[in-house]
């Protein structure tokens, strides 16, 4: 059995087709009404984490596996990709794990509701290293407010890469959201995370000897809050190398 893409390019619209909500791109006629909430997707109530880049899926198919007590959804915009996750969750006939294959923003704006996800995982992010392609990084305010507006309070919010400015764009963005403070002041970052998981990318940089960031970030109330201090660039970068020795 294959996954298939349920339509044309002309003929192009968001649809359900054998456990995978599609949401074309270069569409923009989106009703969110068309998606019936994780009760009814998953049958059941149970808290929800999502994970944004998926890549091949081995990061969250372990998620999924080792948490059958958790509703895991899994967003990737390359229908290449998403296939090979699809293949995994039907051979390892994870109920409990539901799949997304459209853009991030996208997706989460017009489909997802308000407060009613537990935990966002994004895992090596495309950082896009050139300075004049930094607009087309995933990480920006408009996509940090849609993740603040669909997590419940207390929900955590976990970022991963390698790329060190990509790091720092991270940092800067949502740290400076009212609703987000970090779980690892006053550096922002951590360089483990026991028990998190591995996934292509992460196995791949650290065998080139590369240094992996751990953005966490955890929502809080709106009353009573405090702004935290924030990182600029050259801050980050001494930090860096405090961390390092």
């Amino acid at each position: 059995m294959q996954l298939r893409y349920p339509h044309s390019w002309a003929e192009r619209c968001p649809a359900f087709s054998q456990g995978v909500f599609f949401v074309p791109p270069h569409y923009f006629e989106h009703h969110a009404s068309l998606f019936p909430g994780w009760r009814s997707l998953f049958h059941r109530a149970a808290p929800v984490w999502i994970e944004y880049c998926s890549g091949n899926g081995s990061w969250i198919i372990e998620k999924a596996k080792q948490h059958p007590d958790k509703n895991w959804v899994a967003v990737e915009k390359k229908f290449e990709r998403l296939q090979k996750i699809w293949k995994q969750r039907e051979g390892a006939a994870l109920n409990n794990l539901f799949l997304v294959c459209g853009e991030a923003w996208t997706f989460t704006h017009h489909y997802v509701e308000t407060e009613s996800v537990a935990g966002i995982c994004i895992n090596f992010p495309d950082p896009w290293p050139k300075q004049k392609h930094a607009k087309h990084r995933l990480i920006q305010d408009a996509f940090v407010e849609e993740l603040v507006r669909i997590t419940t309070v207390g929900a955590t919010l976990t970022l991963v890469t390698d790329d060190l400015n990509y790091r720092d764009q991270i940092v800067q963005t949502c740290i400076k959201h009212h609703r987000l403070i970090s779980l690892h002041p006053p550096l922002f970052f951590a360089l483990e995370h026991e028990g998190y998981g591995t996934s292509f990318f992460d196995a791949l940089w650290r065998k080139k000897g590369k240094t992996i960031y751990y953005i966490e970030l955890k929502k809080i109330g709106a009353e009573g809050f405090e702004p935290p201090t924030h990182c600029s660039q050259s801050s980050c970068a001494s930090q860096t190398a405090l961390c390092s020795d």
